[in-house]
């Protein structure tokens, strides 16, 4: 095989003109971030004087399956723990999205009505006339007396008998109901699905009225929730008491409290068991879950869940699920937290062999990463909502064919969602940024420590934030700067998750060094748990603990839309094809060697501990399959075609 090299040349695009200042990319973000306080200091730490609300909450909820209707009481307890003084508490009534006329359907994008399928015209239609918003029937002290209000699209003002003054609490009620959208004509995070053969699985958020977040830098948090930026919210304690029918099995955020009365013998004897197995087994067993897939509700039944300093609470429910646990202590720090999937038949057997394990893998790699993690279980559940997370729970979506056959970007795209949304416990649900306003502050630091997670699964996973990935939209012109408000975003995937996750990337492995660079990002990430940071906290956090000034790189990378303007334009190579196949096949096996080199994170990763290594049982077809060979069929038809030269 011969090969000929050309090259093109170097091209740079430096100029002879001085650079204005008002463009310098060097000049410091001084006049850009906030000024310093004493709620939020110049090393980017919380302040002696920082402060944030706290709301408590006691709900009660009912759900009737056959109506798909959603009703609740809630007893609030809001604690103004700011210096300033009261008159209105504004709440957050996201469901509100999903009736007729709210801003969040007026902003969506014109359809295509000219090549559009009949489930997709189906749900336009049915977003013009269902009605799936909060039903306010009841608002009231705690004495009993009527509270004023005002509903303004998806938020709320409740309006306080007197001025809240700093340290004092105030305590409200509320009652409401609401309809659950269907996950064949909704796309939201909370949904229901309806199988063929039979059941449903609810997965339900945002399903309650929820106390905005009111900081020091921008008071209330009452933006309007139109689908994309969203949540800020408050700490709190939960109690949640949830009544299902009596066939259904309940997961939730918090701890359950009254399993001996909701669970099956047979199940708390195997949860007991799971408390000292080394890998995930099963509560509720697949032959379990179809016999009671099969059984007709009786009657219902209460679960009760706390849950201790969370910033919300979701839950899912359903007669299908198989349930498998395990009880795993971290490798750092030993202390034991319950890792829980729940799924039904149709997810097996990639859910059963993946799920779980891939919750044990992000609660090892997160804590090593930034804390451990605090709270008692960490849950997956599988059904209509693709990916979406919230405190200790998170929904995910990806099931294998229905003969049970699956692809290898199936299986991957399990392990990655649920290692995205079980690592949303980190970011933002304990580093409790404003997503309303801030997308990349959760989404792309959580990508990015993502991205390292992956690596550490198996060599060369492939990860979606790398940079190699992301060089199409940077030198795109349809893009906005990194710092830009959740619902101005242009590209959301790129610019949220993707070129965040590249850019803290860089900054690990070419800029900084893993070394300093994990050291200042974990300072950032312990500073912060339990507390809510803005951009300018992460951004002089990373420079107070590393010692390097980096505002050249936040400049360029987060606040505009420049590229690297230095490259090389070419240097091919370029191999004359002599159609041998088994020269061909050596040159494919030997160029893809040399693009994996290529990969610096990949490459420093290489003798780095795999979690499929010591997990045996995670290696399907796909990991063991073997290097392709050429066939003989091939090597005959290149022996029929010289001969035919």
């Amino acid at each position: 095989m011969k090969s000929v090299v050309f090259f093109i040349g170097l091209v740079s695009a430096c100029f002879c003109h001085p650079i204005e200042f008002h463009n310098d990319p060097f000049r410091q973000l001084e006049e850009v971030w906030p000024t310093p306080t004493e709620s939020r200091i110049a090393s980017g730490a919380p302040g002696p004087k920082y402060w944030q609300q706290r709301a408590d909450y006691n709900l009660k909820v009912r759900l009737t399956e056959k109506k798909n209707l959603l009703t609740g009481n809630g007893r609030i307890v809001y604690h103004n723990q700011s210096p300033h003084t009261l008159k209105y508490i504004w709440m957050q009534l996201d469901r509100n999205k999903f009736t007729p006329g709210s801003m969040g359907h007026q902003t969506r994008e014109a359809p295509r009505l000219g090549k559009m399928q009949y489930d997709s015209f189906e749900a336009l239609l049915l977003r013009e006339t269902f009605d799936g918003g909060f039903k306010i029937t009841k608002l009231t002290d705690d004495s009993g007396s009527e509270l004023e209000h005002r509903v303004v699209d998806t938020m709320m003002r409740v309006d306080l008998p007197e001025p809240l003054k700093p340290g004092q609490k105030f305590i409200y009620r509320i009652d409401w109901h609401y309809t659950i959208t269907d996950s064949r004509t909704s796309s939201g995070r909370s949904n229901m699905e309806k199988f063929e053969k039979g059941g449903k699985i609810f997965e339900i958020a945002q399903w309650y009225p929820r106390v905005c977040a009111y900081t020091d830098v921008r008071g209330w948090q009452n933006k309007a929730f139109l689908g994309r930026g969203e949540f800020a919210l408050e700490f709190g304690n939960y109690q949640v008491e949830i009544t299902a029918p009596d066939n259904h099995v309940v997961a939730s955020t918090g701890e359950l409290k009254n399993g001996d009365q909701v669970l099956k013998p047979v199940w708390q004897k195997r949860l007991k068991k799971a408390e000292s197995v080394k890998s995930p087994m099963f509560i509720v067993t697949p032959e379990e879950a179809a016999k009671n897939e099969e059984s007709k509700s009786r009657g219902t039944k209460t679960w009760i869940f706390e849950a201790k300093n969370v910033r919300d609470f979701a839950w899912a429910s359903s007669k299908k699920f198989i349930w498998d646990a395990v009880q795993h202590k971290l490798t750092t720090s030993k202390k034991p937290v319950w890792a829980m999937s729940y799924y039904p038949n149709e997810a097996e057997p990639l859910w059963s062999t993946y799920s779980t394990h891939s919750i044990i893998h992000t609660l090892n790699f997160y804590s090593k990463y930034t804390f451990d993690y605090p709270y008692p279980v960490a849950i997956s559940v599988n059904g209509p909502v693709y990916g979406m997370e919230y405190p200790m729970i998170c929904f995910n979506g990806p099931r294998p064919e229905k003969d049970g056959t699956y692809s290898e970007g199936t299986k991957n795209g399990l392990i990655s969602v649920v290692i995205h949304e079980v690592g949303h416990n980190w970011f933002p649900m304990i580093v409790n940024s404003d997503e309303r306003q801030w997308s990349w502050m959760d989404e792309g630091l959580n990508s990015f420590i993502q991205m390292l997670a992956e690596q550490e699964w198996r060599h060369n996973y492939p990860s979606s934030p790398t940079p190699r990935k992301i060089i199409r939209y940077m030198t795109s012109g349809n893009q906005r700067p990194i710092m830009t408000n959740s619902e101005s975003i242009l590209q959301f995937g790129p610019n949220a998750y993707t070129k965040p996750a590249t850019g803290l990337s860089i900054l690990r492995e070419t800029i900084l060094g893993r070394e300093i660079f994990d050291d200042a990002f974990k300072e950032f990430s312990t500073r912060w748990m339990f507390k809510s940071p803005e951009p300018a906290d992460f951004f002089r956090t990373m420079e107070d603990a590393a010692g390097v000034d980096l505002d050249w790189f936040w400049r360029s990378w987060f606040y505009t839309t420049k590229h690297v303007d230095i490259s090389v334009t070419g240097f091919t190579r370029h191999t004359l094809d002599l159609q041998d196949p088994d020269k061909k096949m050596d040159a494919k096996e030997k160029e893809k060697e040399e693009s994996d080199k290529k990969n610096i994170v990949a490459e420093r990763n290489r003798n780095i501990p795999k979690y499929v290594n010591e997990n045996k049982g995670l290696k399907d077809f796909y990991d063991k399959k073997k290097k392709p060979k050429v066939s003989e069929n091939d090597r005959e038809k290149y022996k029929k075609m010289l001969a035919d030269l």
